[in-house]
């Protein structure tokens, strides 16, 4: 079985390579560079930081003071295993740098304080296609410069293309994929990584069956391989609704920033020490 052909279909190799090193963000704008904005783009790479288990968020019971007199159920957002070992990428500082392991985020002040930092949608857009070495795949003019323009040239679209059917072809397949076969199936998790996120068959219930099967091979198996699967391990945020909470959150973010009303006061952690 190979990565490169899906329920006999084959693709381009050397294309479809490009998926091991991008970051879903940039894949995101590499596939529709348009449509691409910046929720898009912080909603993928929090997914992405925790899926490598860099940050946490989950459903917590917490006092935010002491002389509460109850302790509540709260969305937070705190360092994860890999966090201090991580090799961040420049766009990534803005969900990284803002966190320490002496303190944390509710979920809504953590979002906040992103999306008043990072730059506009084109200029972080610009950055990601700069970092992650795929301005080449894009017209390069007056216009992408002045107006933000982003138009893929003729190689950018032809590679456009054959990863828009490698993803459909997965989609069409991820459950012949992984009911009938496995290996093939971590394969593919292992290769896609965050990038499986840009799925849009991939449910609950499939990325359930993807954690057993990894459970299931590395107790059947010797193979120092499966191993690598432990930062697969996907957390209760990809089986709750917190997933939904922070796409929702964003939303709601935007819509307060375009109208003037986002709150200062949202954006400080709280510290552990309290």
């Amino acid at each position: 079985m190979h990565i490169d052909t899906i329920s006999n279909i084959k693709f381009n190799k050397k294309i479809i390579n490009y998926l091991s090193v991008l970051k879903p963000a940039a894949t995101a704008i590499l596939l529709a560079p348009t449509k691409t904005d910046l929720n898009d783009i912080i909603r993928y790479t929090l997914v992405d930081l925790m899926l490598k288990k860099v940050i946490s968020v989950k459903h917590q019971n917490i006092k935010l003071h002491p002389n509460d007199p109850y302790a509540q159920m709260r969305t937070i957002v705190e360092t994860d295993k890999n966090f201090t070992t991580y090799r961040k990428s420049d766009f990534e500082k803005y969900f990284i740098s803002i966190i320490d392991e002496e303190s944390y985020f509710q979920l809504r002040p953590y979002l906040l304080r992103i999306y008043h930092y990072t730059p506009l949608d084109n200029r972080m857009k610009k950055n990601i296609l700069k970092e992650q070495k795929i301005q080449n795949l894009f017209s390069i003019s007056f216009a992408f410069d002045a107006l933000g323009l982003f138009i893929l040239n003729k190689n950018g679209k032809k590679v456009r293309a054959e990863l828009q059917r490698y993803f459909t072809t997965i989609d069409d397949n991820i459950v012949k994929i992984i009911n009938e076969s496995p290996e093939q199936a971590l394969q593919l998790v292992s290769f896609l990584k965050g990038n499986i996120f840009l799925l849009k068959n991939i449910t609950v219930e499939l990325l359930e069956k993807i954690n057993l099967l990894i459970k299931e091979q590395k107790k059947s198996n010797n193979n120092p391989y499966y191993d690598l699967f432990a930062m697969f391990d996907f957390s209760e945020v990809f089986f709750a609704e917190i997933a939904e909470e922070i796409n929702e959150t964003l939303s709601i973010i935007e819509k307060e920033f375009n109208n003037g009303r986002a709150n200062t006061y949202d954006y400080d952690p709280i510290d552990f020490s309290d």
